[in-house]
């Protein structure tokens, strides 16, 4: 990827959408990720709205005479000896004066910059980069993503573990070299338990865990103290954990989640409802049915109203001759606490 001067050397062109599709796009990644270019490229599109609000101004004859001599000295020397049109500024000439004036404001204060003071790395601070960034000022957790060495710091803090590392030589059209590799590191995010990144990232934890099954359970055990008291837990929350109840091979993370659910009856959804009454009906375990039931129960208790495949399953449970005479028991419970409607 160029470097920032490179890339302030194409914003006026990228105005004028002169560049080619492939600087073009390389222009737009780089700006995406370097908060220094992104307010560089902010102060050119505010100079050229104000440059087209402008009034129009008649360009005086000593100033045109002047210009063409730069340019053409025949035409300015047939200029003064014969009688020429004047010169009128269509939309065109307004729009290439707009460009050039552009190019000039932007090349003077970068050249100004640069005789006025050596050059310096600018490092914004954690502050400047949220106020800075326009679109999605965020820290994105992604399986794959693809970074302009621009945008990497070049201190590297700690000791990441880097692995399957993978080279790819310079491609032909641009000289870009890349590096390719899986990096372990440790990250904290912090926040409300309310807030929706949170609570996203929790309901990936305990959906995707890949590794044992006890990683899970102490998942849903910190989910459980933190969002069971919660006024309102989001019902993303009970969704995830409805997942877990379908999908979890371990039956002493099934009965958590069962049991997890049981404790968030007001961020209960149709599916997590579906859920509880899936494992009453088929999971293998007992325990899991009988902590299935007690959600059910309770949610009698509360005064929601069942769906009919609800009650008609805790029916067939409460007479169920070869169920777990305490799942038979609870799924009774529950059909008394049923309000008639």
């Amino acid at each position: 990827m160029f470097d920032c001067d490179a890339m302030r050397e194409n914003m006026p062109l990228l105005l004028t959408e002169s560049l080619d599709p492939v600087q073009r796009e390389q222009t737009h990644q780089h700006i995406e990720t370097c908060p220094i270019c992104v307010a560089e490229w902010s102060a050119y599109k505010e100079t050229w709205l104000i440059l087209d609000k402008l009034p129009e101004v008649a360009v005086p004859p000593r100033v045109k005479q002047r210009f063409l001599a730069e340019i053409s000295p025949a035409m300015a020397q047939a200029m003064a000896q014969t009688n020429v049109v004047p010169f009128r500024r269509g939309r065109t000439m307004r729009w290439l004066a707009q460009a050039a004036a552009v190019v000039i404001v932007g090349s003077s204060a970068f050249y100004a910059g640069h005789r006025i003071a050596p050059r310096t790395q600018l490092i914004p601070t954690q502050a400047q980069v949220t106020a800075i960034q326009p679109a999605t000022p965020y820290y994105s957790i992604a399986e794959s993503r693809v970074l302009p060495a621009a945008s990497i710091s070049p201190q590297i803090e700690g000791r990441p573990d880097i692995q399957n590392v993978q080279f790819s030589d310079a491609s032909p059209l641009n000289q870009q070299i890349g590096v390719s590799f899986d990096i372990t590191s440790h990250v904290t995010v912090t926040g409300r338990p309310t807030d929706k990144s949170m609570v996203r990232l929790l309901r990936y934890v305990l959906e995707n865990e890949d590794r044992e099954s006890p990683s899970r359970s102490r998942a849903i055990d910190w989910v459980r103290a933190t969002y069971a008291n919660v006024g309102n837990p989001d019902p993303e929350i009970t969704e995830a954990l409805a997942n877990v109840l379908r999908n979890d091979q371990h039956q002493g993370v099934r009965i958590k989640a069962a049991d997890t659910l049981q404790s968030m009856q007001s961020a209960m959804t149709d599916g997590t409802r579906d859920a509880l009454v899936e494992a009453l009906k088929n999971d293998p375990n007992p325990a899991v049915r009988l902590k299935a039931v007690e959600a059910l129960a309770k949610l009698a208790r509360s005064g929601v109203a069942l769906d009919p495949d609800m009650v008609d399953t805790l029916r067939r449970k409460a007479s169920q001759n070869d169920e777990n005479v305490y799942v038979r028991v609870k799924a009774a419970e529950a059909l008394s606490s049923i309000q008639p409607r």
